[in-house]
Parts: C-alpha cells; structure tokens; sequence
C-alpha cells in the first residue's frame, strides 16, 4: 500500500494515496492502480496510460511493470518486458515509443537504422515526446487503433461502436504502431528478371551517354578558358557570356536525359511491375473462374510489354565551338546548338478499316441502349433496367446491375463501372468491377435518350443541352466547371466520344450533325452535315466511327478534319439501331436494339 507522502492519484478510477490498490508506474511515468490495468489488458491485451493528454499503449501485461518505489520511467523496456527490472534505459526512440539499455540499444540500432533516437535526458525534459492524436468523434479519446485494410484511424470506442469497413468487409484492427511498421515494411514483389536486365543496360547506356557528354563539354570549357587567358581584359564579358551559353546548353540536356529516365523508362518499368504484381496477388480472393479470365488478360499486357522494344537516346548535332581566328576580339564561337533526339515508343497508326465479317452474336435479356468493354468484359445498358456482363467467352450474366430506370450510357474507368439512368433528374452511379454500388448523384434531367457520359483525365463530361453546354464533375460527383456548347441548342439523343484528351466529338440526331469542340477553348472545330440521323460513336485512332439511325452503313470519319473518309457494311446490321457503339482492338461490337443482342464484327482493312 502505498503512503500519503506520495501524494497520488490513479488515472482511472480516481482513488489517491492509501486508497489506491497496488500501484503500479508505466513507463511513461504515470500511476495507476493494478486492478484498472488488469481490467483493460483482459479487454484490449494493451496496457493504457488513463490519462488524457498522454493516452500512450504498451503491449506488456500489467505483472510486468515496475512498482511504484522503483523509477519505471528510466527503466528498459525491453527488459521490463524480459522480467530484467535492474537495467536503466540510455535513449528513447519516438518511432517505437520505447526505452532502451545499451544491450538493447545496439540491437534496436541494426534492425531499425532508420529510427532516430534521443538520450534520456531529453526525453525526461519531455523535449522528444508527442501528444497523441485525439478522436474527433469522441472527446479526449486518442487514437491508438488503425485497421489493415482500409487504414481507418480510431480510438478505442470508435472500435466498439464500429460496422463495416469502407472496403465493405469488417475491420480489422491493430495497433497503430504495428500498422504504421508493417505498411513501411511492405515492399515491391520480384520484378521481371529479363526486364529488369534490359533496363540496368539500358541505364547504363544512357549513363555513359551522359559521362562522354560531360567529358566533350569539359574540353570545350577548357579550350574557353585557354584561350579567354590570352585575350585582353575589355573582352572577358564575352567569353563570360559564351560560357554561360555553353553551360545553359549542358544544363537543358542533363534535363532532356533525366526526364528521359523518368517519363520513358521508368513509365514501362512500373507497368510492367504493376502488371507483374497484379498476376501475382490481385486475384487470389477471386472464383477460380475469374482467376482463369484474369491471368488470360494480365499474361497478355505483360506479354505484350515484353515484346515492346525500349526507347533509345542520342546526341545528335552536338555544341561545337570554331575558332575564327581574329585579334582584340573574341576568338571562338559556336557553331551549332545541342540536341537531344529521344526515339519514343508510338501506337502504330490504326489501318482504315473498309469492310466487315461478322464473327458472332451474344442474345440478350432486353433491348441494349449502351455498351462499354473493359479488360475482357462486355458491359451492355438495357432498357429493363439492368446491366448485363458478357465475359471474354460471351458467356452472360444477365442483371448484372439493377438500377431504378434504363442505363442510358455505362463507361469503365479505373476500376470503376460508370452508369447514367434514365430518372428525373438523370442519376450516375459508380458500382465496383464485382457490382456493389460505391456512390451517387444527380444531373439535371433533359429529356432526351442518349449515350452521353465520358470519363477524361480523372472528370466526368455529361451533355446538359437544354443549357447549351458540358457539364464537368469530379470522379466522386463534385461540379467542377461547364463547358458552353452552343451547338447543343434544342438538341436531343446526343451521343458524344473524346478522340483525345483536349476535345470531344458529339452527335446531335435531331439536328442530323456531328461537330467536334476544344474542351479548352470551346471552339467548334469542324461541323459534319453529311449523315441523316447519326446516333452511336466511337474512337478508333485518328479515326471515328458513326453509326446513323435504321442504316446498315458505318461510318469512317476523319476526328482531325471531319471528312467522311470511308463506309463500312454488313447485310445483317440492318433491322436494328445502334444506339452506341464499342471497340476491343479490331472487334467492332454493335448493339441491335430491334433485334435485343450484341454481335461481334472483325473490321478489315
């Protein structure tokens, strides 16, 4: 029992002096008495500091910590943990929240060298501690707790009050500690080692570049300086100024080299990485049948990365200096300027395709309104309301998503299943690749029945033509900004693509018009008259391909100038509208609203 000239107080249960129960000292220096600590390590199997504006937690069990005669606070922790009582600490590490003796010190050092530690002295002056993090939710309450899989922070009541987790399973917690050493723990799976070998050449390659040029500008700088020391001194301004040309020069080609490595090669390198990962870890929660279609996609992107060929370097037309050979004025000058060519990797140009074999069909449920393909999948908007899949197999699951109206438009971006319904006012929601709705919000109504949504760069672009202009929001439904659209006036069944990231190309079918417009300067580029009632869109390289209402005719469409370059036709297209249109690679997927199926088209050129 402990006496009254203590004068203390458990932070806890409040009870001072003689009354206290068997105190007991964290290492933090606070008292509070056994029972309380029990109760807590039964619970939690931590021991807390009770009071508020300290609120640290240690995983020692309450026999462990020093009686209250002892100074605790200058103990070991390690040995504190060990039953070794008698070894006083030397530095405290902030990143581990712990003490440690000599012994311990060293080992701490070689596993953790990242970790900064401080001497006791400091620490005691309180110089090295840190507040904890207080609940905002719960008053007083630190934040102590952190879960694995959606790395939500919470404190001890939030983790009895709380239900699932955002990732839509339940949470599971740990120390924050412990979560924080394990995310600084995790690190990349082996990448391709024959990858990875063409990349170190390639390095070196570029290294080497860099070093010979490095050498070449050195024996310019010396070739000035030697002759700047001959010449009188009226005319070192010059030769000061050639310098500093010269060295501009070295500098916006270190930059070119850097950003070389940067933008071109590690771009490929972390895809191919990303890739590699995805095929090792991404789908082991998955049915055996969507491990089998995922592997199929990923071998093929990794494949395909593989076979590209990387990118080279050269120094072309290099900075030479001429020597001219005059007196009293500076006697050399450059006689060309440094470049530095960068081959880059392009999309080879895409063949104008001329014709059409059919090469089969997949019925549906409903009359399709829209479609998108993402990695393999086939996602097709239907007017009962649904959204049905067809996999790479076309086998098809029909009510894949139910909505409250007809999908009107459906996109994949990111991971992420984009739907626009047919309500008052229009809804998007966002679903995840497995169906589960993430969220929602409204666009204003317009009355019409049109593919119009698209995704570019992170926005969302929706057509609002009763305002003659493009809506803009962010990927979770914010408004960023419009985008005036006069062209959109009185429109209806308005279907609209982005051949790139700076414009978009919409049709209008009731005013018979295909127009293109700079998402930046709102210009109307070019304006399409030729086509009676276009409907479906799509980008297909420099090109795009229109489908117009009750026609057996596509199309080809040049997206720079807007001249019909070429047709496309089949005899069993007609029959049905295509309300949109869809690409994977050469396969053209044309929706027959009339005939209720997708059939798939091999374009040839």
């Amino acid at each position: 029992m402990a006496s009254a000239h203590h004068d203390i107080e458990c932070e806890f249960c409040g009870q001072r002096n003689e009354k206290i129960v068997d105190p007991k000292q964290l290492p933090c220096g606070h008292i509070h008495c056994m029972p309380c600590l029990t109760s807590h390590y039964e619970k939690n199997k931590i021991c807390w500091c009770g009071l508020q504006s300290c609120g640290k937690v240690y995983k020692m069990s309450p026999e462990s910590l020093a009686d209250l005669d002892v100074d605790a606070a200058k103990l070991c922790d390690a040995c504190v943990k060990k039953g070794q009582r008698n070894r006083l600490a030397l530095s405290y590490c902030a990143a581990c929240s712990k003490k440690f003796c000599k012994e311990h010190l060293e080992q701490h050092d070689v596993l953790l060298d990242n970790h900064h530690t401080v001497s006791m002295n400091q620490y005691m002056s309180g110089e090295s501690q840190h507040k904890p993090d207080i609940c905002t939710k719960h008053e007083n309450q630190p934040l102590v707790f952190g879960c694995k899989v959606c790395h939500t922070i919470s404190c001890m009541k939030c983790v009895a009050d709380s239900s699932k987790c955002e990732k839509g399973g339940p949470h599971d917690f740990q120390l924050l500690e412990d979560l924080a050493a394990s995310l600084l723990d995790t690190a990349l799976t082996e990448e391709s080692t024959t990858k990875d070998e063409e990349y170190e050449k390639l390095f070196k390659e570029v290294s080497q570049v860099q070093a010979d040029f490095d050498d070449e500008t050195q024996a310019m700088l010396l070739l000035i300086h030697n002759t700047r020391d001959s010449q009188l001194n009226e005319i070192k301004l010059k030769y000061d100024t050639l310098e500093k040309h010269v060295l501009e020069n070295r500098q916006q080609s270190q930059t070119k080299i850097a950003d070389f490595i940067e933008d071109e090669l590690l771009k490929q390198w972390n895809s191919l990485r990303t890739n590699k990962e995805l095929l090792e870890t991404g789908t082991k929660s998955h049915p055996p049948a969507a491990i089998v279609r995922g592997f199929k996609e990923l071998k093929a992107e990794l494949d395909r990365i593989a076979k590209e060929d990387l990118p080279k370097l050269k120094l072309t037309d290099q900075l030479q200096l001429k020597q001219t050979g005059e007196r009293r004025d500076i006697e050399l000058e450059i006689i060309s300027s440094p470049d530095i060519t960068i081959e880059e990797q392009k999309a080879p140009p895409v063949k104008l395709p001329k014709s059409l074999t059919r090469l089969s069909s997949v019925q549906l449920p409903s009359r399709p309104i829209s479609i998108c393909h993402y990695k393999g999948n086939t996602y097709i908007g239907l007017l009962d309301n649904t959204v049905s899949r067809v996999d790479i197999d076309n086998n098809i699951t029909n009510k894949f998503i139910c909505t409250s109206c007809p999908v009107e438009s459906v996109t994949c971006y990111k991971d992420r299943l984009y739907t626009l319904s047919d309500t008052c006012p229009l809804t998007v929601s966002v679903y995840s690749m497995e169906g589960e709705l993430i969220t929602s919000w409204e666009h204003p109504n317009h009355g019409s029945w049109s593919d119009m949504l698209v995704i570019i760069k992170d926005k969302v672009l929706i057509a609002d033509p009763p305002n003659s202009r493009i809506t803009t929001y962010s990927l979770d439904g914010q408004v960023l900004h419009h985008i005036p659209c006069p062209p959109l006036t009185d429109s209806s069944n308005v279907t609209m693509c982005a051949p790139d990231s700076s414009s978009l190309i919409l049709s209008s079918y009731k005013h018979s018009k295909v127009f293109k417009i700079d998402t930046a300067t709102h210009e109307v580029m070019w304006t399409l008259t030729e086509v009676k009632y276009p409907r479906g869109l799509v980008s297909y390289g420099e090109y795009v391909l229109l489908a117009a209402y009750d026609n057996n005719t596509k199309y080809i469409i040049n997206s720079t100038t807007g001249k019909i370059v070429s047709q496309m036709a089949h005899d069993d297209i007609a029959g049905g509208s295509a309300l949109s249109l869809e690409l994977s690679g050469s396969t053209l997927l044309l929706p027959k609203y009339d005939s209720r199926e997708v059939i798939f088209y091999q374009m040839n050129s």
